[in-house]
């Protein structure tokens, strides 16, 4: 009968503690620069989607200081909530998985919930006084 298969494996003089199981190019850099560099292409749609949405809900109508800083405080708060696709997908990529759908599930989902944030906080300033 042999032992338990699933055990961590036990260091002995022929294991080496700093050898990695895993190809030598999965690393984190490896894996990062790639990921980083398609989700900065992806930066340029989030930003055209969320710039649309945001213009089509206030109008062409002339712009007071408010609006204008409300708008700039979401623009910044967008991008570094856009950090968070590229971050995820690191990590689990990191983790071992390699599917082809995960970039677009993250980045449709963070849009989509990137324009309700937008919607909710136009709303707070074009219909001041709503209850």
């Amino acid at each position: 009968m042999t032992g338990n298969p699933y055990r961590s494996p036990v260091p002995g003089p022929d294991m080496d503690r700093n050898e990695s199981h895993l190809p030598a190019d999965v690393t984190l850099g490896g894996i990062a620069r790639p990921v980083f560099l398609a989700w900065e292409r992806l930066r340029v749609v989030y930003v055209v989607l969320l710039g649309a949405l945001t213009l089509l809900l206030v109008g062409s109508g002339i712009f007071g200081m408010p609006m204008l800083v409300r708008i700039g405080e979401g623009a910044i708060a967008a991008n570094l909530c856009f950090f968070a696709g590229p971050a995820v997908e690191i990590y689990v990529r990191w983790l071992g998985y390699r599917g082809k759908m995960l970039r677009w599930i993250l980045f449709v989902s963070g849009v989509l919930l990137s324009m309700i944030l937008v919607i909710a906080t136009l709303a707070g300033v074009l219909l001041p006084d709503q209850n």
